[in-house]
């Protein structure tokens, strides 16, 4: 399967009414009132919520059943502002009617990493999988001055999604959803808009530690690279990531062997040691030897390692970093935070972008729209905030990407006679 690009996009709905109404570029504003974006992006569309919502209430039932699900469960509302209860859901439908060609799948997604994403906690030092995170927390996140300390609002899981796999020349990797962004010299852009060669950017100066003083950081740092060299550890102790600064370059430096150009090892731990390196300001690429990897540093970091120094060789907070790979890496569970104010952060190296409403605590739940269907879709939005939640009518909710496969299918949706085939308005589950 290939995703459709926007030249695509536009031909289709022109020539054959894939989506009406239609919006061939991206809308952000309307008469000088900024709005949610909505339109045609890159390689996919953002569809726009309609005014119809039907808001869930547990008046009438204590459980939620989708085989006898009851009408009176919920209120009907028309209006430009929809107020979702905390911990609630409402349903609503897309402003946009869809006919998807035999030979498509259209898949909605939030902008999202997998679950193995790895993100700094700024105030412990502990370099945490996204999945360990939630509010309260402060992680790192790049600002006018440089990576700082910002507040994590809120965490949201969005289901198993379709992703892609980035890994640049010096060694960093996300998988993410193709609509995820990321810092370009140009500005934010999608990851599925990248390509081979492109430059992203990377942190090389992230200067947040820990309070948690390590014994004997350079008994322990020797102790770490013998390991290392004998294909005994895969993985940095915990405990080294929440070191103050002073124990982590001591540490580090005793881990690096400065006769040397780089230390060799497996290519988990040697991510582990670039990311503290990133930390004590010294920029460093990984390259892949055979079944393990190498961990290479300039001169001037080796000549200021042995000299016993905790400062910083970069002289920025970031580098921007070519692209080597991008390809599809199957489908798994996907999650986001929201960071306010900037809303961006660092993961796994690299710094990305949310999505609007993720930003929020709201998540947007959408079936797939298989081949030959047709209809206004229905949307379920989940507020996974204490708060309560806006939603607003006639503006972007989400993106839909289209796929084409290399051959149509033998039985579409249509010739089996979907339930849901050529839905109006908000429309409820069907047995």
């Amino acid at each position: 399967m290939s995703i459709k690009s926007d030249k695509w996009i536009r031909r289709m709905a022109r020539d054959h009414g894939m989506i009406e109404p239609f919006e061939p570029g991206q809308v952000k504003s309307r008469a000088g009132e900024r709005l949610v974006s909505f339109g045609t992006s890159s390689y996919g569309y953002d569809i726009r919520c309609s005014n119809e919502f039907k808001i869930f209430t547990n008046i009438n039932s204590a459980i939620v059943d989708p085989k006898n699900f009851d009408a009176n469960s919920f209120v009907d509302f028309r209006g430009d502002v929809c107020i979702i209860p905390p911990n609630s859901f409402a349903l609503a439908r897309t402003v946009e009617y869809f006919r998807i060609p035999r030979n498509v799948l259209t898949i909605c997604l939030g902008k999202c990493v997998t679950g193995d994403t790895r993100v700094l906690d700024a105030d412990s030092g502990a370099y945490r999988p996204i999945t360990e995170w939630g509010a309260a927390r402060r992680t790192a996140s790049l600002g006018p001055g440089g990576m700082r300390k910002a507040r994590v609002s809120a965490f949201a899981a969005h289901g198993v999604k379709p992703v892609w796999r980035l890994v640049t020349h010096s060694g960093l990797s996300l998988t993410a959803t193709a609509n995820h962004p990321l810092l370009t010299p140009g500005g934010w852009a999608a990851l599925c808009d990248l390509a081979v060669g492109d430059e992203i950017a990377a942190a090389v100066a992230a200067p947040f530690f820990g309070v948690e003083p390590l014994a004997a950081p350079e008994r322990l740092g020797r102790l770490v690279r013998a390991q290392l060299q004998a294909g005994t550890m895969t993985a940095i102790p915990d405990a080294i990531f929440r070191a103050p600064r002073s124990d982590l370059a001591r540490f580090f430096a005793a881990v690096m062997d400065t006769r040397t150009e780089g230390v060799r090892a497996a290519a988990t731990a040697l991510d582990d040691l670039r990311h503290l390196a990133a930390r004590l300001g010294y920029p460093c690429r990984m390259v892949t030897e055979g079944r393990g990897a190498r961990l290479l540093v300039r001169a001037e970091t080796r000549a200021a390692l042995a000299n016993g120094t905790d400062g910083t060789q970069a002289r920025e907070a970031i580098e921007w970093d070519r692209i080597s790979v991008i390809e599809p890496a199957g489908e798994a569970p996907v999650y986001d935070i929201e960071v306010p104010g900037v809303h961006n952060f660092l993961a796994n190296g690299l710094i990305v972008h949310n999505s609007t409403y993720a930003r929020c605590g709201i998540i947007v739940n959408v079936t797939p729209f298989e081949p030959e269907w047709e209809g206004h879709v229905t949307l379920e939005f989940s507020n996974t905030s204490p708060l309560p939640a806006k939603i607003y009518a006639n503006e972007g909710v989400a993106q839909v990407i289209f796929f084409e496969a290399d051959e149509p299918c033998e039985t579409s949706y249509k010739d089996r006679g979907g339930k849901y085939q050529g839905q109006k308005g908000v429309t409820l589950p069907k047995t």
